[in-house]
């Protein structure tokens, strides 16, 4: 808060007026531009400790998807094993189902970083091409996580009709597990595909 304070002395004639008036009026340049000088520095450390952080988040982010991508690759494959085994037994052929093909696992993604620097309105205070990069990076991951949740929900509903099958599955059962197997290897084969859209997303935020 500014304040401005009576003369000590009465005003005597239009000269000490004006002395009075531009005293004043310098005052509150000099006031305003301190404050504004101190709220530019503040602003400033607010977005580089944010850009900071969100980087270290995408990082770690990318770090979590390229040591989960080895995973995925063996889950696909173990579905598509599941799935053409579970296809033949429905059709009244011969097979064995082997439970361990229906491993899932949900990789971390965190996104605490951005949400702060959005809700805080710090994002105001960063150039708008490196907003873009990080809001691209972000949305690429909403979509991962968005499959990755399609795909656990498949995974939920499949596991209860072929658990304790010990192996050997009838072809009813083979039948009711089909639709949920078949969902899972299209969700499963989307995280794939938008995995390296996010990891793309990823690398540009941190070259």
């Amino acid at each position: 808060m500014l304040d401005v304070h009576a003369p000590e002395h009465g005003i005597h004639g239009m000269r000490d007026f004006f002395i009075h008036l531009l005293t004043i009026t310098a005052g509150l340049l000099i006031a305003i531009g301190l404050e504004q000088s101190v709220e530019a520095l503040h602003h400033r450390h607010q977005r580089i400790e944010a850009e900071k952080q969100i980087r270290q988040e995408i990082r770690e982010n990318r770090q979590a998807l390229h040591d989960g991508s080895g995973k995925l690759k063996v889950e696909l494959e173990g579905m598509k094993d599941a799935l053409k085994s579970l296809d033949a037994i429905s059709k009244g052929h011969p097979g064995k189902f082997n439970e361990a093909e229906l491993a899932f696992s949900e990789g971390p993604m965190h996104d605490s970083a951005w949400r702060t620097a959005s809700t805080t309105g710090v994002l105001s205070y960063m150039d708008y091409g490196e907003v873009e990069k990080f809001a691209d990076a972000y949305k690429e991951q909403d979509e991962l996580r968005a499959m990755e949740e399609l795909t656990a929900n498949d995974y939920l509903q499949l596991v209860p009709v072929l658990q304790g099958s010990g192996g050997v599955v009838d072809q009813e059962r083979a039948k009711a597990a089909l639709p949920y197997a078949r969902s899972a290897m299209g969700h499963l084969s989307g995280m794939y595909f938008i995995g390296v859209g996010t990891a793309g997303a990823y690398d540009e935020v941190l070259k």
